[in-house]
C-alpha cells in the first residue's frame, strides 16, 4: 500500500492525463513484486514497466537505465519515475541512490525508493551511512512490520512534500462535510486511499516510545552481525559458495561440488532446504538469483546468538552431505 500510493502521487506528478499511455517507469531485476502490481493498479501496462539489469552486487546498473532512458526518450515516450531500492528482498542490496537522484533531476522524473526492509537500517548509527542519498527521495515506503518488529500490516510512506498527497487524495463528499480539519489537524482521508482505517501507527509509536530509537537501532545492527557470522562460518567450509555477501542481515549462498551440474546443484540446495525446514532448528528457504537455486538467510531476530548463526550453516554442510550421500547411494548400479 505505501508504494502504491507513492506511484499514484508521482503519476499525478508528472504527468497529464493524456501522457499516461506513452509514460515509462524504471525498476530493476530485484526490485519487490509489490512496485509492478502498484503500477498496473494505477493503469500501467506491463510494456510500460522496464526492468533494468543490475550489477555484480545485485544493484541497479546505472549505464543500463541511463541507455533505457535515452532509447524511451528518443522514440517519443514519457519516462516518469524511478523506482529505486533501499534493501533488495533476495540480497539487501541497496540501490546507487544518489546517482539515480542526479538522473530523476536530469529527466525531470519522479525518484520513489522501495525501502520498506532496508530503510530500518537508518536507525542504526554503524549502517544509516549504506543509505546514503535516501533522503534525496520524492517518496520512500518503509515497512515497520519488515524490520521494526510489528505485526503485519503497519506500512509507512515518507513524501517530501505532503501537499502532494492531498492533491492526489483529497475528496470532498457531502457525507464529510461536518467533519473537515482544521489547518492543524490531519485527516488522514486526505492523504492516501482509504477512508475508514484503523490506528496502524499505534503499535509502532508504543514500541519505540517503551525501547527508544535506539535500543531498535542497536536490534537492527544485531541482525546485520547474525549475517556476517554465517557468512565467517560459511567461508571457512569447502563446496560452498557465497553468492551475495551479508548485507542488511541478508546472505545468500549455495552448495555445489567440483564437476557437478547447474541443474544438480539447484536439487541439491532445494533438498538442503526442506531437511532444514524438517529439522525445524532454522527455516532457511531458497530463492532464485541469475537462474540459479540459492539458500538465503534473513538474520533479523536480536534473540539470535553467533552459536545459533554458525550452529545453523554446520547443520546446513551436513544436510548437504547427507544428501550427497544419499543420491550417490541411490545412483550405484545393483
Amino acid at each position: 500500500m505505501a508504494n502504491l500510493t507513492a506511484l499514484t502521487v508521482a503519476r499525478d506528478q508528472k504527468l497529464a492525463p493524456h501522457e499516461r499511455p506513452s509514460a515509462v517507469a524504471y525498476v530493476s531485476e530485484q526490485t519487490h513484486s509489490s512496485v509492478a502490481k502498484g503500477l498496473k493498479i494505477i493503469g500501467f501496462l506491463p510494456d510500460q514497466i522496464r526492468r533494468v539489469p543490475t550489477d555484480i552486487a545485485f544493484r541497479m546498473d546505472m549505464t543500463a537505465l541511463a541507455s533505457a532512458i535515452e532509447q524511451d526518450r528518443a522514440i517519443g515516450l514519457k519516462p516518469f519515475a524511478v523506482i529505486a531500492s533501499a534493501g533488495t528482498t533476495n540480497t539487501g542490496s541497496i540501490d546507487p541512490l544518489r546517482p539515480i537522484r542526479a538522473l530523476c533531476d536530469l529527466h525531470g522524473m519522479w525518484m520513489h525508493v522501495d525501502g520498506a526492509y532496508g530503510a530500518s537500517a537508518a536507525l542504526s548509527p554503524a549502517h544509516q551511512g549504506l543509505l546514503d542519498g535516501i533522503g534525496e527521495a520524492d517518496s520512500l515506503s518503509w515497512d515497520a512490520h519488515k524490520w521494526l518488529f510489528q505485526t503485519y500490516g503497519c506500512g509507512m510512506v515518507l513524501m517530501r512534500n505532503r501537499t502532494h498527497l492531498t492533491q492526489t487524495f483529497n475528496t470532498r463528499p457531502e457525507y464529510l462535510w461536518d467533519a473537515q480539519a482544521d489547518a492543524d489537524q490531519i485527516n488522514y482521508w486526505d492523504l492516501g486511499g482509504e477512508l475508514t482505517r484503523p490506528a496502524r501507527a499505534m503499535k509502532l509509536w508504543l514500541t519505540l516510545q517503551v525501547l527508544g530509537s535506539q535500543a531498535v537501532g542497536d536490534a537492527i545492527a544485531r541482525g546485520c552481525q547474525l549475517a556476517q557470522w554465517a557468512e565467517d562460518e560459511l567461508r571457512g567450509r569447502s563446496n560452498w559458495e557465497v553468492v551475495s555477501p551479508a548485507q542488511l542481515a541478508i546472505l545468500t549462498f549455495r552448495m555445489t561440488y567440483p564437476g557437478m551440474s547447474s541443474e544438480a546443484a539447484d536439487a541439491l540446495n532445494r533438498a538442503i532446504s526442506r531437511r532444514a525446514l524438517d529439522d525445524g532448528f532454522a527455516a532457511v528457504l531458497t530463492t532464485q538469483l541469475r537462474g540459479r537455486t540459492v539458500l538465503r538467510i534473513c538474520s533479523i531476530h536480536p534473540d539470535a546468538t553467533e552459536t545459533d548463526m554458525r550452529e545453523t550453516i554446520r547443520r546446513l554442510d551436513a544436510y548437504g552431505a547427507a544428501e550427497v550421500s544419499a543420491t550417490a547411494t541411490t545412483a550405484l548400479p545393483r
